[in-house]
């Protein structure tokens, strides 16, 4: 056993923050007060929270399925955009939210009793959960291009860093580590995470948001399930029809959504 599904998420973004700090120090100047709301939701929606809710899923439900849930996103950022920043949209962008939550019924198959979630379908709905935070995270960074992605990402993980550190105080983070013998690994991993799949995804990510539109950037999340799905099988996840099905439905309502 390694770490609990919290600390992941806590350690993670410590890793994160702590590395982020070496290259963008100096975009701390760009702070401004007027920003704090949009990154203390980038700070918790976009980090802290999902960090936490994808490796609950994780525990209870396989890996690559969650992926698949992760391709929600584009459609979350959508809705979220329509709802608190009136962005309009249209009966062919209503259409691809309608099919995009199709596939992700089909996917969680929760009244089949011969499904691999089986009575742990509800874990799913952590995995929503996560990306329609990541959803609200992506619109409310778009309201941020006068910083520079370093800035945002620096930000945004401070934020994030301060609940992390009260987690892993007030649980027993550091005597696992220092308990067990076979937690080398695990702890390796973690910062991995911290290092490349947070900081340094974040700066690309927020980059990509400042020169593009958040749906447009949000779509990165088309490679997810096929990532997933593939290290799932090689991990030897048991993976059925409707997980492959559902995958395909998705990712055909996020492609409508993003048509001009």
């Amino acid at each position: 056993m390694g770490f609990s599904a919290v600390q992941i998420g806590a350690a993670r973004i410590i890793f994160a923050c702590l590395f982020t700090s070496i290259f963008a120090f100096k975009s701390i100047r760009e702070f401004r007060k007027t920003d704090i709301l949009h990154l203390i939701i980038v700070a918790f929606l976009g980090n802290s929270i999902p960090y936490v809710l994808f490796p609950m899923a994780i525990n209870h439900i396989p890996s690559g399925i969650v992926g698949i849930t992760n391709s929600m996103t584009p459609l979350f950022t959508l809705i979220v955009g329509i709802i608190a920043y009136r962005r309009k949209l249209k009966p062919l962008k209503f259409l691809g939210v309608f099919i995009g939550l199709i596939g992700t019924l089909i996917l969680i198959n929760p009244f089949s009793s011969n499904s691999v979630v089986g009575t742990n379908w509800p874990y799913i709905l952590l995995a929503l959960c996560a990306a329609a935070c990541y959803g609200i995270s992506i619109n409310s960074i778009s309201k941020l291009n006068h910083l520079s992605p370093q800035a945002i990402t620096l930000f945004a993980l401070i934020g994030a860093s301060i609940p992390s550190i009260i987690i892993l105080i007030f649980t027993d983070f550091s005597s696992t580590i220092l308990s067990k013998s076979d937690i080398l690994v695990p702890f390796l991993a973690v910062a991995f995470l911290g290092i490349f799949g947070t900081s340094l995804s974040m700066v690309v990510f927020n980059k990509l948001i400042s020169i593009t539109t958040p749906i447009f950037a949000a779509s990165t999340t088309y490679v997810i399930p096929i990532v997933a799905l593939v290290w799932g099988i090689i991990d030897g996840e048991s993976l059925l029809l409707n997980h492959f099905l559902g995958m395909v439905v998705i990712l055909l309502g996020v492609r409508i959504v993003n048509r001009n």
